[in-house]
């Protein structure tokens, strides 16, 4: 049986995303299944320019047109995930069950967004269609050895911000392309052709953003421009982890190191009081705590309220705490530059005061640490764990 979408899903994504009607399978069909006024939204959404006064057969065509011209070079940036979904929906349409499919291919809303791809909503199937001009469009250039070479750069440029965003937050333009540049020496490039790329790929990227003067790279999900500054001079007397190639590869596809033996001792802890499915929720939750320098009575909170963790005994208490200690400080922190706290310590092991087990990361002028100014989260924003929900929807249920 098809998990169906609550009514709150419904309301967001039925006749916007999802088209009530029949499948139909051109193009112009597609598009004027929606009413005249919001095929013009629609257009506007995207910056495409379409004779506002003239039927909605000629609104489609024009929309498609100006589609027509920006593909390529906007698919250059989509990951290979939608590029195979393309290739597949070019043998015909595919009926999905929903919910599953979208959880499991997340970036299908790009090619749902931007109308490379229309989803049919009719006699409770859901079915994914490619329109027919569409196809003959993408038949162009999509197998075209300079466009498969373009969008393998750009892909390996993604996963890196993706990486960096996970390690850092926020960071120096000059530092992401000096990384790169060290990594990469088969697609060298200057300071104009990385902020050229990573602009291009932003628009597809909504926690990718930059400071009005480009100097910086930051995650939007978690800092507001105006905190960038404060938040890399709080850590400005830390050096930048320097990640390996196995580095980027990891955190371009993880929020936090699962790898390390004391995030495994404290999933092995908690194991023993929630299933599988909450366990992930919860290890989710803690290591956001972690990762933001958030407030550990909060933790505290926050498992107990939703996920009924009830910390009934001293005994209880002291397990959890050594594990959440051992935890901290074996991961990578925003506040650290991505460092860990026990790396940090390494460094400064010619301060005798500093003991291991305690995190040593202080203000320079004050001693004191300083905690990270992150982004209040919004109940209806996306989830900083990086799941692509709502806020609501995910941690803050």
């Amino acid at each position: 049986m098809s998990e169906e979408l609550t009514q709150e899903m419904q309301d967001e994504l039925y006749g916007h995303i999802i088209v009530l009607h029949k499948p139909v399978f051109y193009f112009t069909e597609c598009l004027t299944t929606y009413s005249k006024e919001d095929m013009i939204a629609l257009a506007d959404d995207l910056n495409y320019k379409v004779r506002r006064s003239k039927t909605k057969t000629v609104i489609a065509e024009d929309f498609f047109k100006k589609l027509s011209l920006r593909s390529q070079h906007q698919l250059s940036y989509q990951p290979k995930e939608n590029l195979h979904l393309l290739k597949e929906l070019m043998n015909g349409p595919k009926e999905i069950d929903f919910l599953p499919f979208s959880r499991k291919n997340p970036e299908l809303f790009d090619l749902l967004h931007f109308r490379w791809v229309f989803l049919f909503y009719y006699e409770d199937t859901y079915t994914l269609v490619l329109p027919k001009e569409t196809k003959e469009m993408l038949k162009s250039f999509i197998d075209d050895s300079d466009f498969k070479e373009d969008h393998k750069r750009k892909s390996l440029l993604r996963g890196y911000v993706e990486a960096f965003m996970n390690l850092y937050g926020a960071f120096e333009t000059d530092f992401f392309l000096k990384v790169w540049n060290q990594h990469n020496k088969q697609y060298p490039l200057d300071l104009t052709e990385v902020l050229t790329e990573l602009i291009g790929l932003a628009w597809f990227n909504e926690r990718l953003r930059f400071t009005d003067n480009l100097e910086y790279i930051f995650d939007n999900y978690i800092l507001d421009e105006n905190n960038v500054p404060d938040f890399l001079l709080s850590s400005s007397h830390h050096d930048y982890y320097q990640p390996t190639k196995a580095d980027i590869t990891y955190f371009a596809h993880h929020e936090f190191d699962e790898r390390t033996v004391q995030y495994k001792k404290m999933s092995r802890f908690l194991a023993k009081k929630l299933n599988s499915q909450k366990l992930k929720d919860v290890m989710d939750l803690i290591m956001i705590y972690i990762k933001l320098d958030l407030d550990m009575q909060g933790l505290v909170g926050e498992l107990n309220s939703h996920f009924s963790i009830v910390f009934d005994s001293v005994e209880y208490i002291e397990e959890f705490s050594s594990f959440y200690l051992n935890l901290n400080n074996y991961s990578r922190k925003l506040s650290n530059k991505g460092n860990t706290p026990t790396e940090i310590a390494n460094n400064y092991n010619r301060i005798s005061s500093v003991p291991n087990n305690v995190v040593p990361f202080t203000n320079e002028n004050t001693g004191k640490q300083e905690p990270i100014r992150v982004k209040k989260v919004g109940r209806n924003k996306p989830c900083p764990c990086g799941s692509g929900k709502k806020y609501k929807q995910c941690h803050g249920k």
